[in-house]
């Protein structure tokens, strides 16, 4: 760790484990305790859920800011950014491939507002459609089915 004091940036990649593997619990602590600022990289094409899962169990006292990931891979930036946004994290970087630090780009706000807000050209199954609204409503107030059991 002593030979890295003079660098000013250090990537690590964490070789795929995730964010509650008690090894990556382990390292936070020992980055926590030298003083090492980090940077969160965030997956774009991660869901919310997962993505809040991760700034929760790597937020500290050491984490600056983020990198949101994967762009060049996600449909929509929205939920990355959404995230970011929540838990006050300031974007240093973009990152739009698999080449590091090619890849890496200077954060360019209005690119990211475009792709967040961009309609996107065709239909995603997920998504509620106009004649969809009425059946949708008609549950409101209606009372919840549960498991084992069937509405008749």
């Amino acid at each position: 760790m002593s030979g890295l004091k003079q660098k000013h940036l250090v990537l690590i990649d964490t070789i795929g484990m995730g964010q509650r593997d008690s090894r990556m619990a382990a390292q936070a602590e020992m980055f926590n305790a030298t003083g090492v600022q980090r940077l969160l990289l965030l997956n774009a094409t991660s869901s919310g859920d997962t993505l809040n899962d991760v700034v929760c169990m790597y937020n500290g006292a050491g984490v600056i800011g983020c990198i949101p990931t994967k762009l060049d891979e996600a449909v929509t930036f929205g939920t990355v950014l959404d995230v970011a946004m929540r838990h006050k994290l300031t974007l240093h970087y973009i990152a739009n491939g698999q080449r590091v630090p090619e890849d890496l780009h200077e954060v360019n706000m209005e690119y990211l507002l475009h792709r967040a807000f961009k309609q996107s050209a065709k239909a995603a199954p997920f998504t509620l459609h106009e004649l969809e609204f009425p059946a949708l409503m008609a549950g409101v107030g209606a009372a919840p089915v549960m498991r084992g059991e069937y509405a008749t």
